[in-house]
């Protein structure tokens, strides 16, 4: 039963993920290659939220998502927007923002992590 459960938030969680790309590319028509980086660091700050902040799950969650919607508009309001029509450099400069996204974290120190979930 465990690995039912297991498969299923797994499958809805990258389910999401592909939904919101599709979402992005279908509205903006901009392939946002950062999209997955900014999936992690969404999760990456509501771990910090709950372990380092002491954050309820909910608060942080919501914390880091409007932190990194804030993120993901200031990279559009900034770089993407100013390359629009030019279709090579729009995937470079998304793939280069996810990165610069990710290598961010490992500088940081991020080399994996486990968290348990709460049982329902």
């Amino acid at each position: 039963m465990d690995i039912l459960v297991y498969g299923i938030v797994n499958s809805v969680s990258l389910a999401l993920m592909a939904l919101g790309f599709t979402l992005v590319y279908g509205i903006s028509r901009l392939p946002n290659f950062a999209h997955g980086a900014l999936y992690i660091l969404a999760g990456y700050l509501a771990w910090v939220g709950i372990r380092s902040l002491n954050l309820g799950y909910l608060l942080s969650v919501l914390v880091s998502l409007g932190v990194v919607m804030a993120f993901g508009m200031a990279m559009y309001r900034f770089f993407l927007i100013r390359i629009r029509g030019m279709p090579i450099s729009e995937i470079i400069a998304s793939y280069a923002m996810g990165l610069f996204i990710l290598e961010g974290l490992r500088w940081k120190g991020l080399k994996g992590m486990t968290f348990t979930l709460p049982v329902i």
